[in-house]
Parts: C-alpha cells; sequence; structure tokens
C-alpha cells in the first residue's frame, strides 16, 4: 500500500480528521498492513494491548464469547483503549470477512500524541460516541426486561 493510501485513510478516521498533513505522513510511515481471512482472531478477551487497528477494508466483529458487542467497518478503529493504556483486552475481536488493517503500535503513537491534541480529542470522541451508544442499549435492554417482568 502506498504512504499516500495510508494517509487517506488516516484522514478518513475520525481520531485523525483534524491532524497536520505533515503529522499524517508521519503516522502513516510507521503503520503495518495486516492482511486477514475471514473468520481470523485478531486479539482475545484478556490478552495484553499495546496497539490498535484501523480497518480499511472488511468487518471486525468485536465479541465476548458467542455475545456480539459490534460489528465494526471500513474507516473505523479497533483496540483504541489498548492503545491509550496497555492493560489487557476487554473484548475479543475477529474478522467477518476477509480484512485489510494498519495496526499502530503504542509508543510511536504516544510520540505522535504529543505533538498533536487534535488526536487526542478525536479518540476521546471515539470513545465517547461508543460510550453512549452501550449505555443507550444497556438502558433498552434494563427497561426491556422491567416491561417483561410478571405482575405480583
Amino acid at each position: 500500500m502506498l504512504l499516500i493510501e495510508k494517509v487517506l485513510i488516516l484522514r478518513s478516521s475520525e481520531i485523525f480528521r483534524n491532524t497536520p498533513e505533515q503529522e499524517l505522513i508521519g503516522l502513516a510511515g510507521i503503520l503495518e498492513e495486516i492482511y486477514m481471512e475471514a473468520d481470523e482472531n485478531l486479539f482475545s478477551k484478556g490478552d495484553r494491548g499495546n496497539c490498535m487497528y484501523f480497518i480499511h477494508k472488511g468487518r471486525v466483529r468485536i465479541h465476548d464469547g458467542s455475545h456480539t458487542l459490534a460489528v465494526l467497518e471500513s474507516n473505523e478503529i479497533v483496540g483504541e483503549l489498548s492503545v491509550l493504556d496497555a492493560e489487557n483486552r476487554s473484548a475479543s475481536a475477529t474478522t467477518v470477512e476477509e480484512s485489510i488493517l494498519l495496526k499502530l503500535e503504542q509508543e510511536p503513537f504516544y510520540e505522535i500524541l504529543m505533538d498533536n491534541a487534535e488526536i487526542l480529542k478525536g479518540i476521546l470522541k471515539t470513545l465517547c460516541r461508543r460510550l453512549r451508544i452501550m449505555d443507550h442499549k444497556s438502558v433498552t435492554h434494563h427497561k426491556s426486561n422491567l416491561t417483561s417482568l410478571p405482575s405480583l
């Protein structure tokens, strides 16, 4: 994949939308391309995380066992929490179809982060959006359980 293609992929991501082009060029140069077949495990719940992935092509299912939490598609990121704190993965990630991912390790990410607050803002927006979606799902699930309780 050409450097310019990687820059365009980064630019299409919410995280890097407002990042200066020079920063994106530097970042694109350190991204590792990963090609995966359908139904391949990217990482498992409990694995130590130290990187995140950009989905260039394909779809990735985020799950806890057989329970699907989300299905992420092109231009979305996977594993962003681990690039921030390097803790154990909170869920597993498995490709749904043949996929091309771009891997970003934690240390180079921190170096770029120190020079560009826009990247941090982008990650925080992405995390907040995902938390709101999970909160909504949790509240909806809780309400549906309450309405299905038998009368006393």
